[in-house]
């Protein structure tokens, strides 16, 4: 039984710009296999990764500085501490190549239309309730995966950041709302009626 290390190489094109919750992204896949080659099938991914970051500061004691001998009081430093956490999950994905045999030298191209669901990414919520928190944020970072399933070979891919708009939290009841002031501003100044 013979496995490739390089099948077949993978290249992915699509359009360059921001694409919003329920958009279609346009994606080209180019195959090029090397000799002839069975596959399972081969997909593109939308990847969202989702990163938590929590920052703050702990206060670390010295316990052998001269103000803590002398009674002065605790001298130490203090110290940026924080935790991290990442996740990746598949946002949106659609099939690019069903089961069958590629044959070898000659590049195909693949198109297909990727429809990035409407269901914003699992912790959205979370990040928008974070919003006014300074020490504590999610952020998301979107990639766009092409991969082959191919029979005794490795699976290629390939992958590309692309921009994912998330829609803005609502202010007093509409998106990108400006706050209004409940009363109108006095005029100040030394003009005349002042």
């Amino acid at each position: 039984m013979v496995y490739k290390l390089k099948p077949l190489e993978l290249s992915l094109d699509f359009a360059d710009q921001s694409y919003e919750l329920g958009d279609t992204i346009d994606v080209r896949v180019t195959l090029t296999p090397n000799g002839d080659q069975e596959v399972r099938g081969g997909r593109v991914d939308l990847v969202c990764e989702e990163r938590y970051k929590q920052r703050g500061t702990t206060f670390v004691p010295d316990t052998y500085s001269q103000a803590s001998r002398a009674g002065g009081g605790i001298s130490g430093s203090t110290r940026s501490v924080g935790t991290e956490r990442e996740e990746r999950v598949v946002h949106s994905t659609v099939s690019i190549l069903e089961e069958g045999r590629l044959a070898g030298g000659a590049p195909s191209i693949l198109a297909a239309r990727l429809l990035v669901q409407p269901t914003p990414p699992p912790h959205f919520e979370d990040a928008k309730a974070l919003q006014r928190d300074a020490q504590s944020s999610w952020t998301f970072k979107w990639t766009l995966v092409a991969t082959v399933n191919v029979v005794r070979g490795r699976d290629p891919k390939v992958q590309r950041a692309v921009k994912v708009r998330l829609p803005q939290a609502a202010v007093g009841g509409r998106v990108g709302a400006k706050p209004r002031l409940s009363t109108p501003k006095r005029k100040t100044g030394s003009g005349p009626g002042a």
